[in-house]
């Protein structure tokens, strides 16, 4: 199974990627930086009009965490709960700062002080039972969970987090039933869809398949789930299948080493193109100089060319960043013996 602290963190985090300010002069990252300056801007003109708005101070508080500017992120929510100490997202928003600051029990503290003042609210609830998770509460990230469905029974990440924490706690069959329970209320819910695929790429691969093909068709930009899809047509021997899986992971990532890897190992293994496992193996090495693997089997590429000098300083080039790789020995000792 996948690191499941990562796998929760990620859930819980949507901050969007940093955006430097300071670091480059081209012309790209300065009309980035010049859109950065003018959004903030906006967001402080706005506050300059209406200072006891406290929505705007939250969401001048989501830019900074967008950014990574905590501190300052902070400084807006406090402003926020001045203005209005009974703003329910001020204290979603101190949670999530807290949080990322790695201070799990301030989060906490946050979210309580939010049901105080809304104690039907299903959003907090949830939040609370991540938190948990992530804490391994099973017993509170639990009654939370319940808590949230009493609220709102259709809440499809209620069902997820419960899944997520029966794997945590070894009883898959339970989680498969609560995964299949986020999937029913939510067809193209991707982390539920995600974790289904995990589950049965060890038990039957033709129905990992089919929840992995539902999560590329839930997120066509995940490289991940196409990843995980190629792989498990590649081991279905679904050759031409996992080749296009891995070209779809090239167009959204051109310098994906490893899916060009992939796709010059079915090339070399299923279908005995050695020409096309060649150019595909040569991309990812070109990509990082140091893939040993993807040396190795352009050696063995070659060699089943019979282009025994290309195979062979491949081999050497593997030997070079692994001393006596046997492997690469036993292909050397090979060539040794061809005439």
């Amino acid at each position: 199974m996948r690191n499941i602290f990562i796998i929760l963190f990620a859930v819980l985090l949507t901050m969007s990627a940093f955006l430097s300010c300071n670091r480059s002069s081209s012309s790209k990252n300065g009309s980035k930086n010049d859109t950065v300056a003018e959004r903030l801007t906006e967001l402080s003109m706005a506050i300059e009009k209406e200072p006891k708005n406290a929505s705007l101070y939250i969401k001048r508080a989501d830019f900074y965490m967008s950014h990574e500017l905590l501190n300052n992120a902070l400084a807006d929510i406090r402003k926020a709960i001045d203005v209005d100490p009974k703003y329910v997202k001020a204290y979603t928003a101190l949670s999530a700062v807290y949080l990322v600051m790695a201070k799990p029990q301030e989060s906490l503290d946050a979210l309580n002080q939010a049901l105080k003042i809304d104690d039907k609210n299903a959003d907090v609830y949830l939040k609370k039972a991540k938190l948990y998770l992530i804490m391994k509460d099973y017993e509170n990230c639990a009654g939370s969970i319940q808590k949230t469905l009493e609220i709102d029974p259709k809440q499809p990440d209620a069902y997820y987090l419960k899944g997520m924490a029966l794997m945590e706690n070894e009883k898959i069959d339970l989680a498969i039933e609560s995964f299949q329970n986020a999937v029913s209320i939510n067809q193209l819910h991707f982390d539920a869809l995600m974790q289904l695929g995990y589950i049965w790429q060890t038990k039957d691969k033709k129905v990992a398949i089919d929840y992995f093909k539902s999560a590329v068709k839930a997120n066509a930009h995940s490289t991940e789930a196409l990843y995980d899809l190629g792989l498990l047509y590649q081991e279905d021997e679904q050759s031409l299948k996992a080749i296009d899986s891995y070209k779809a992971i090239v167009k959204l990532d051109p310098r994906n080493k490893l899916a060009f890897y992939n796709i010059g190992y079915v090339n070399l293994v299923y279908l005995k193109k050695y020409a096309d496992g060649v150019e595909n193996f040569t991309k990812a090495i070109n990509l990082d100089p140091s893939y040993t693997d993807a040396f190795y089997n352009r050696a063995l590429c070659y060699e089943l060319m019979n282009e025994k000098e290309k195979s062979k300083t491949d081999y050497q080039q593997v030997l070079k960043q692994k001393v006596n790789d046997p492997k690469a020995l036993d292909g050397l000792n090979r060539l040794d013996k061809m005439h």
